[in-house]
């Protein structure tokens, strides 16, 4: 596992590094610059001074007495890095030479045609070389050695660089402190985390993290509140299932005691008649517990897409034989000739449940009116019954888990429109109920997003 600190601790001194090494390549050409601009100038300086000295024709051994006249490279002088200086005259005669040093011993420097600055070879060394003809006729030439020079120039890179030498590491040293520093935070985060009880799920600490922190810990405590509405969720949902599952076992086993000691056979069969509709109550309480625990598991964005309204009609084909044992008429009007997310088992899950509940409210001779067609990018499905109808308090609260309407406990299990109402969502759509207006009864109207016709 990559660690942030180590990165950016890694990244601080490459960088510093590479300033670093910018840093020496600037302060050697700044240096040099600097010091042949020195340089240069000081030779210009003494070409003037010696433009306006006397000089006498065959005085080949003259020397200027005043010293002061040659500038000095170094602080601490040297007379081996004193200028070496040439007089002649308009007819090349020599009329003054400065004494020789070790640069360029026992020779005076030859007498150059061309003016200005310029970088000769001089016999086993390299000089800077400045040639000027002054009003009065003399040519004079004033050299440096190129040694001298260098030298000089790295007296002064070395000057530069001495501070970037010493404050770069330090400066290393404090960024280190400083990411260390900012840091931790984090460290404390991570260390409050690790400290935690395994079911624990409480909110991080948001105090004290940096601002670009601060949206991932925010983030996982939006995760955190979410899981803690799932575990609250699911708690309720195992409490209210052993409840709704207590009931009829234990009616179940108070039949199969009054079986037992039944009188008669015709007391028996009707014993065993209940017993066997308490057992096909069990069964589809454990299947609606089912189908809405795989309801509420299922996650991430559904693609499967099916064809609606024949999905409709193998829904109604099913209830077929209950609806005519029941005497109730179930009509069809499927137009919508769309195509909805969610494959088919979800769709039997949904309507299924809604035919079902209206199958079991409307009385003999009542008829049920399922109709789908298109509202602008949406298909709605229609369910219409001829029951009671509801309270207008009870429209909404029926969508909860194991609620049971009043005066009808025991009839169902309560979870048949819960699992509506999550399948609905998780396909994109919403589920309402509404009191029909022409008669009793209700209308379960499902919307659904249309699918494109080309998706698989």
């Amino acid at each position: 596992m990559k660690s942030l600190r180590s990165a950016l601790t890694v990244w601080v001194w490459v960088t510093i590094g590479v300033v670093g090494a910018l840093s020496v390549v600037v302060a050697i050409w700044q240096a040099e610059e600097e010091t042949q601009e020195q340089v240069d100038y000081q030779m210009q300086q003494v070409a003037h001074i010696m433009a306006g000295q006397p000089f006498s024709a065959g005085d080949e051994n003259a020397r200027i007495s005043d010293p002061q006249i040659f500038p000095r490279v170094h602080v601490h002088h040297d007379k081996d890095d004193d200028l070496i200086v040439s007089v002649r005259n308009e007819q090349g005669l020599l009329l003054y030479a400065s004494h020789s040093n070790k640069h360029l011993p026992g020779k005076t420097l030859p007498d150059f045609e061309q003016l200005g600055f310029q970088t000769r070879r001089i016999g086993h060394g390299t000089f800077r070389v400045f040639a000027a003809k002054a009003e009065n006729g003399l040519k004079i030439q004033v050299a440096q050695s190129m040694d001298v020079i260098r030298e000089a120039e790295a007296g002064i890179a070395a000057a530069t660089l001495v501070p970037i030498g010493l404050l770069l590491p330090l400066l290393a040293l404090v960024l280190g402190w400083a990411i260390r520093k900012q840091l931790r935070p984090l460290n404390l985060t991570t260390a409050a985390i690790a400290s935690r009880p395994p079911l624990s799920l409480d909110l991080l600490p948001v105090a004290g993290i940096p601002a670009e922190v601060a949206p991932l810990i925010e983030e996982i405590n939006r995760l955190l509140r979410r899981l803690s509405t799932a575990m609250e969720r699911e708690q309720r949902f195992v409490t209210d299932a052993a409840h709704s599952l207590r009931t009829p076992l234990t009616a179940l086993q108070i039949q199969a005691e009054i079986l037992d000691g039944g009188d008669g056979p015709a007391e028996r069969a009707s014993r065993l008649a209940e017993l066997r509709a308490g057992i096909r109550r069990i069964i589809r309480l454990s299947e609606q517990l089912l189908s809405h625990a795989r309801s509420q598991s299922e996650t991430g964005p559904i693609t499967v897409t099916s064809e609606l309204d024949p999905a409709l009609r193998e829904i109604a084909a099913y209830y077929a034989a209950t609806a005519q044992a029941k005497g109730v008429e179930v009509e069809l009007e499927a137009g919508s000739a769309a195509r909805v997310y969610g494959n088919s088992r979800r769709l039997t899950l949904i309507f299924g449940n809604l035919l079902d509940n209206s199958l079991h409210f409307t009385p003999a001779g009542g008829r049920i009116r399922i109709r789908s067609y298109r509202t602008g990018e949406h298909v709605q499905v229609e369910v219409w019954d001829q029951g009671r109808g509801l309270p207008p308090a009870e429209l909404e609260r029926v969508f909860e888990r194991f609620y049971q309407l009043t005066g009808q406990e025991g009839s169902g299990s309560g979870l048949g429109l819960a699992t509506v109402e999550a399948l609905v969502k998780q396909l994109g759509g919403e589920v309402r109920l509404e009191n029909r207006l022409d008669r009793s009864g209700l209308v379960a109207i499902v919307t659904l997003p249309e699918a494109p016709p080309t998706a698989a």
